[in-house]
């Protein structure tokens, strides 16, 4: 994956936390190819879950998103009157790696993964998400995901069972790169303007 740039940012901003059911909150109907979810106890391991939840954001199927969450992240959302949303992009691949069980019984368990997109450059994107699943009577169901927003800080847990709080995490994030990024053009226009004053001399 040579010349691939590693961010969790396309991951958090994949993700829409939005409010549920308000014709106001969209431009226009939405147009999703459906992604068939599988009955529910042939999903018998976590990576199956993993599968489908990255099929429908690569589908923008927010029905199949709403499917795949546990039952809670489900309650939780629809109380809260807070959605989770794909932003839909058919270019994005994945990459399924390690499983770690956080319990003996095996009821909870952590999939690792390459979430690979592409910037507005053309440029691919590699951010590595850790999702967070639990066995319900029903199958697997993804509880949340976690992925590193910046260099050298331990990876930020959005908590699909607690909606207000990963959406005040998302705004957060949103902050921090908006930020970094004015940052960023002010340094860049100090030095031209330093390289300029230089050339006048």
């Amino acid at each position: 994956m040579n010349g691939m740039k590693h961010t969790g940012w396309i991951a958090v901003a994949a993700l829409a936390i939005a409010g549920c059911g308000n014709p106001s909150d969209s431009a226009g109907p939405r147009v999703a190819e459906s992604v068939e979810v599988a009955e529910p106890r042939s999903l018998e391991q976590p990576p199956e879950a993993v599968a489908l939840f990255y099929e429908a954001l690569r589908k923008g199927d927010d029905e199949a998103i709403s499917q795949l969450l546990t039952d809670k992240a489900r309650t939780e959302t629809a109380n809260s009157g807070l959605g989770i949303q794909s932003q839909g992009s058919e270019r994005l691949e994945y990459e399924l790696g390690r499983i770690e069980y956080v319990d003996e019984a095996q009821q909870g368990a952590h999939v690792q993964s390459l979430w690979i997109d592409y910037d507005e450059y053309g440029d691919q994107i590699a951010t590595e998400v850790i999702w967070v699943l639990r066995k319900q009577a029903n199958g697997w169901r993804v509880a949340g995901m976690a992925t590193q927003v910046a260099e050298g800080e331990l990876p930020l847990l959005f908590n699909f069972e607690d909606p207000e709080d990963m959406l005040r995490k998302k705004e957060y994030v949103e902050r921090q790169y908006a930020e970094a990024g004015a940052e960023a053009l002010q340094a860049s226009q100090a030095g031209a303007a330093s390289d300029g004053g230089s050339a006048v001399r």
